[in-house]
């Protein structure tokens, strides 16, 4: 216990670490590598069921993970390393603060290599040229501070008396001046720590009620409904309510100042853009809907934003133009992330780099200082915090493709049943009305029409709808329904998208083209 509450210590500084940028932190390492490796039928239902916390609860378990290892060292240590210690007048501390060099060595020279990090994890995605020379320093400080803490209560059980007494024998002031140092670097390293912390939490909280103000106008008067003020208030996704699903834990802090975005591969003029080049560009603003591939049918991981950016095509025209034999563009980001489309679709006048989101600077977990934004595609092909675009010649797999899912990604006619929230509803409210109300996506075909059945789909009625932001974005539908009687009622909702195709009704799951089916609600009637 003593071992794995040290343990617990050490990792705790350590994440400081980690947060200021001053160090890599092994089970974050750990958690990447095993992400590269887990089947699909054991990620789903944590992304699916937690969405952006599936990372951070990935990182707690590896976190308690690796401080039962730190158990596991004093083990090892007490059993065969303390005598030896003892013998060689080694302290209680110094002994300790040794065999820290183990987990110090493996994590350093093995973990962290693994993972693509370099010795020491000095090729992190977060690491800069000014601060990986510290990282085999600030890591092996934690190590320290596992020594530190542990030896507030550890009491070697294989030393004899006379080794014990030989242990403390002239080494008080020693130890005290040791762990008086250490405990000043532990000082000054939290502090750096705990000015990253900020990365942990949102940077900017928007009045709930939508990013942007929604005229209603024109719209269908079902709208006004006071029943649906939730639904057409969040028409807009503010940005702390928009989802977040990628393979880092912790954001990528990238500095603007010294960040750019390199452009080459096969175009004629390679270049790099600052972020002050690419926002002389003519803007183009757009609203577009984000949906992750692993959204379950009726799933949240789903929502809707106005983007501001510069147009791909512009940005591959300045660089020259494309050359011939082109055919696909590859984004790069800062956090080892790639991910490629088609050219003709970078080319399309909707595919943009965005730098803003609902007129705000974009926030810093959807990819500050810039992401791309490819409408009608699911989201995992926007990729963010990007770095670098090259195009090549021939399809490019990234990231999630090399795992199995797909590399076409063009979203699936979908709907949602939003309204009610409750299972339970009345008819003696509202004069016997019950409103059914959600949202329609079809990517960047649009929809054209939202139906629903209450009779196993033997009959369907149509819903009103609401003229979308962009042909980009879901729809918004309601139905005004007036049950004859009390009873339980299946509801199930249907839609087509703008080009008149139907939405499937064949359910299937997420992995790997996403997921099919119409929606569906079960309703008990009261009186």
């Amino acid at each position: 216990m003593v071992g794995t509450a040290a343990g617990v210590v050490a990792l705790g500084f350590n994440f400081l670490l980690r947060l200021g940028g001053i160090a890599a932190f092994p089970p974050e390492s750990a958690l990447s590598e095993f992400l590269k490796v887990i089947p699909a039928s054991i990620e789903e239902p944590m992304v699916q069921q937690f969405g952006d916390f599936a990372g951070q609860l990935g990182l707690l378990i590896f976190s308690l993970v690796g401080a039962a290892i730190y158990g596991l060292f004093l083990i090892a240590y007490d059993r065969y390393g303390a005598k030896k210690a003892a013998s060689a007048g080694l302290g209680r501390f110094e002994g300790l603060l040794a065999m820290g060099a183990v987990p110090w060595l493996v994590f350093g020279l093995v973990l962290f290599p693994i993972d693509g990090d370099a010795i020491f994890g000095t090729s992190s995605p977060f690491a800069s040229s000014s601060q990986i020379w510290a990282f085999p320093f600030t890591l092996l400080l934690a190590q320290g501070v596992f020594a530190w803490t542990a030896s507030l209560r550890y009491r070697p059980a294989s030393a004899t008396v006379a080794a014990r007494v030989a242990q403390s024998r002239g080494l008080g002031r020693r130890e005290f001046i040791e762990k008086g140092a250490i405990g000043v670097l532990v000082v000054v390293g939290a502090l750096v720590g705990l000015g990253g912390i900020g990365q942990l939490f949102p940077s900017q909280v928007l009045p709930s009620g939508g990013g942007q103000p929604i005229d209603l106008q024109d719209a269908p008067a079902i709208f006004s409904d006071p029943r649906l003020a939730s639904l057409v208030g969040f028409e807009v996704t503010p940005n702390d309510n928009f989802y977040r699903v990628a393979i880092d834990v912790i954001d990528p802090s990238v500095d603007a100042s010294t960040w750019s975005l390199a452009v080459d591969g096969l175009v004629n003029t390679p270049r790099s853009y600052s972020i002050q080049d690419l926002q002389s560009f003519p803007e183009a603003g757009q609203y577009s809907t984000f949906e992750c591939v692993s959204n379950v049918v009726n799933g949240n991981l789903i929502s809707n934003a106005k983007w501001g950016g510069v147009k791909i095509s512009d940005v591959l025209t300045n660089a020259g133009g494309v050359q011939g034999g082109a055919g696909y563009v590859v984004f790069y980001s800062v956090d080892g992330y790639s991910v490629g489309i088609p050219l003709a679709k970078a080319m399309m006048a909707d595919s943009i780099l965005a730098y803003s989101m609902n007129d705000q600077t974009l926030p810093v977990k959807h990819g500050y200082p810039l992401r791309a934004v490819i409408p009608g595609l699911y989201g995992m092909m926007s990729a963010k915090w990007v770095k670098r675009i090259s195009v090549v010649g021939t399809v490019y797999e990234g990231y999630w493709q090399t795992r199995g899912w797909t590399n076409n990604a063009t979203v699936y006619t979908e709907t949602f049943i939003v309204v009610p929230t409750a299972s339970t509803v009345s008819i003696s409210q509202n004069g016997g009305s019950i409103i059914v109300a959600g949202y329609a996506f079809a990517g960047d075909r649009g929809v054209s029409k939202v139906e629903v059945s209450f009779d196993n789909g033997n009959t369907w009625e149509v819903a009103e709808l609401k003229k979308p932001l962009s042909n980009l974005t879901w729809a918004l539908w309601a139905y005004e329904w007036k049950p004859s009687s009390a009873g339980e009622y299946q509801m199930i909702a249907r839609a087509t998208d703008g080009s008149g195709a139907a939405q499937t009704p064949t359910p299937t799951n997420t992995f790997p083209n996403g997921a099919t089916g119409y929606v569906g609600a079960v309703f008990q009637v009261t009186d």
